[in-house]
């Protein structure tokens, strides 16, 4: 019987970059261990968690430690799992924990819910044993004070422009056995009101997966949610090449005035990266061949 090829790509979010080579540190290594656990034979599953949990602990990146903080100066965090056989486990506005990510796949497999959103989630992940952990960092601390003092009213504008200032990690991947996964992790838009949920934990708008291939996606949540975007491009890799699908996405989310950007990887193991921001940062590896985003941009 003919094995699968394994890949995996990670994205690192899709607004500006900076620090470019503290993402590309974190990306290589993101990517790299993942790309490892696939070829001693790992299931996506664990491949991508692993991944994803590396990007929430690297501080540039806006997921678990080192989260954009909301209105009030909290770092409420989205994250969410799904494989191709239509497993599914996310949370919404979680707070105090290091790795949303565990906490998810905790969801998907130890319950028969989707979705856990903020004190319920939080109860959820102690009960599974996660601790108490406090990922504000300094540099976010500072970024809220200077972006609270712009503020005219005591309730934000529309955050469109804020685009740059935002982003989310996500890793796809697929291994020997065919199983494709995909897994975000985002600490939301900076300055965002309290409960406010994006993109990355419903199904099918920032995260999904089926039989046809899957995808995480990266940008300005709310028209994420309106474009649907991760399910669109997993629909589309039925027909096409994943990075054919991904830009027929993008361009259809342009016209809508989605900022966005996505990664994915359809069943033959083809990978997909498209964004239509100024860029996104990213690394994959396939056939044990590295290719990383331009650093220039």
């Amino acid at each position: 019987m003919k094995r699968t090829p394994i890949a995996i790509v990670a994205h690192g979010g899709a607004g500006g970059i900076n620090f470019p080579q503290r993402r590309k540190n974190g990306l290589m290594k993101a990517a790299s261990i993942g790309y490892g656990m696939l070829a001693q034979g790992a299931s996506s599953i664990d491949a991508v968690e692993k991944a994803v949990m590396i990007l929430e602990d690297v501080t540039i990146f806006n997921a678990g430690t080192g989260s954009s903080l909301n209105f009030m100066g909290e770092a409420e965090m989205d994250a969410a799992l799904m494989t191709s056989e239509l497993q599914f486990g996310g949370v919404g506005a979680i707070t105090h924990v290091r790795n949303p990510i565990r906490v998810a796949r905790l969801v998907m497999e130890k319950t028969d819910h989707l979705l856990l959103c903020g004190e319920g989630a939080i109860h959820f992940a102690r009960h599974m044993g996660i601790k108490y952990y406090n990922p504000r960092t300094d540099e976010k601390k500072r970024l809220w004070k200077r972006m609270r003092k712009k503020l005219q009213s005591r309730y934000f504008r529309k955050l469109r422009e804020l685009v740059e200032h935002y982003g989310t990690i996500g890793v796809v991947a697929i291994d020997t056995n065919g199983l494709i996964t995909a897994g975000t992790s985002s600490g939301g838009i900076t300055l965002r009101l309290p409960g406010r949920v994006g993109d990355t934990p419903l199904i099918g708008t920032g995260t999904y997966a089926d039989e046809h291939g899957g995808v995480s996606a990266t940008g300005h949540g709310e028209e994420i949610m309106r474009a649907m975007v991760a399910f669109r491009v997993v629909s589309l890799m039925a027909r096409y090449p994943a990075q054919r699908a991904g830009k027929i996405v993008v361009d259809y989310a342009t016209k809508y005035g989605c900022q966005c950007g996505l990664i994915g990887i359809d069943k033959k193991g083809r990978i997909a990266c498209a964004n239509n921001t100024k860029a996104m940062s990213w690394c994959s590896i396939k056939d044990g061949q590295m290719k990383l985003f331009d650093m220039k941009n």
